[in-house]
């Protein structure tokens, strides 16, 4: 009799703890840290890209209007040629065409600085955004293996901000891209 109230104590009492202790301190892993609190993280990274693939077309009006002045510029000057037009207005043609070739090189060149310089600064907040989940994940890790002291509620709050933190850099970031003009 002793031994079985003794053997319902043990699982009374020393099983459960075991188990809560076991879950209380279980680190999580990579993979379901990402899981759960970066679900979305990738859809976003996607999506500067996307909007970093779109400056082009955004940016590029100037060229685009510049390149069409040539076409039409040049299809002239060779209707003069053909029509064997008189020497001023062939060399006036001609000359149209030089100064349109001159303003879309020029502007091909501003479109070409202006879009390395969108995409180096959504790349530099790409891999800010990168250290900073590398940093969550890490606290994560550490609270769920149990190396810090921190409560419930202020591990809570202090991965709520890591996360608000990253939200605003990949908000920021998207702002600025489809923003540029």
């Amino acid at each position: 009799m002793k031994k079985a109230i003794l053997l319902l104590l043990m699982f009374v009492v020393l099983i459960p703890s075991q188990v809560l202790a076991a879950t209380s301190t279980k680190a999580m892993s990579t993979s379901e840290i990402e899981r759960i609190y970066f679900e979305n993280y990738k859809d976003r990274v996607k999506e500067i890209k996307v909007a970093q693939k779109k400056l082009n077309a955004v940016l590029g009006a100037e060229v685009r209007e510049l390149t069409q002045r040539l076409n039409q510029a040049t299809a002239r000057y060779k209707n003069e040629v053909k029509n064997k037009s008189s020497k001023v207005v062939i060399a006036q043609a001609k000359a149209d065409c030089d100064k349109l070739k001159k303003q879309l090189s020029v502007a091909k060149v501003e479109l070409s600085k202006s879009i390395k310089n969108y995409k180096r600064e959504s790349d530099q907040v790409l891999k800010d955004i990168a250290k900073q989940k590398a940093v969550l994940i890490k606290f994560i890790k550490n609270h769920t293996a149990g190396k810090d002291k921190l409560t419930e509620s202020e591990f809570s709050k202090q991965v709520n901000g890591y996360i608000m933190s990253i939200d605003n850099s990949f908000t920021g970031a998207l702002k600025t891209l489809r923003e540029a003009e």
